[in-house]
């Protein structure tokens, strides 16, 4: 391969590591938002007082609060409230590859579910809170090969202790 296909290749790689972490940003600052309108709410703020603070119609105030209350609460001593939260933290640069790593690596994981075995392909839906957290960040490029393969094998060491 070409010293040119290295640089494109390698600048391929930079604005996919761009994109990602501008959408772990917006996504977590989306969430921001809807736990603070949910804490405003709670403290019996009208949703049009919520509104006019953050620019939106009382409907929608009432469906961010609404998908607020949604979100699963943080475990006590992890850096997010699921595997997915911590991959998007650390791709919007909010923790250390290291903490992210290692959250991951002894993260209690919800069970997935059994692979459905058919003509036409196997099929297992992805479980939210499952290992297919991390294995969807490598995909959507919020995490790289290297950092998966750390967190599978000290995973696996964990597990036979």
């Amino acid at each position: 391969m070409s010293a040119y296909l290295d640089q494109a290749r390698e600048a391929y790689e930079a604005e996919r590591r761009v994109h990602a972490a501008n959408k772990a940003r917006e996504t977590l600052a989306h969430e921001r938002k809807a736990l603070a309108a949910l804490a405003a709410a709670d403290a019996g703020e009208s949703l049009d007082a919520i509104g006019g603070a953050i620019g939106l119609h009382a409907t929608n105030v009432a469906e961010l609060v609404e998908e607020a209350r949604r979100l699963a609460p943080a475990l006590p001593g992890r850096p997010g409230r699921s595997p997915q939260h911590v991959v998007m933290r650390y791709a919007a640069g909010e923790i250390s590859r290291d903490e992210m790593i290692e959250t991951l690596s002894t993260w209690p994981y919800a069970p997935a579910g059994p692979i459905a075995e058919n003509l036409l392909n196997d099929f297992r839906p992805r479980v939210s809170g499952s290992f297919d957290d991390v294995r969807s960040a490598v995909y959507q490029g919020y995490i790289d090969d290297d950092a998966f393969d750390t967190i599978v094998e000290r995973f696996a060491a964990g597990q036979q202790r």
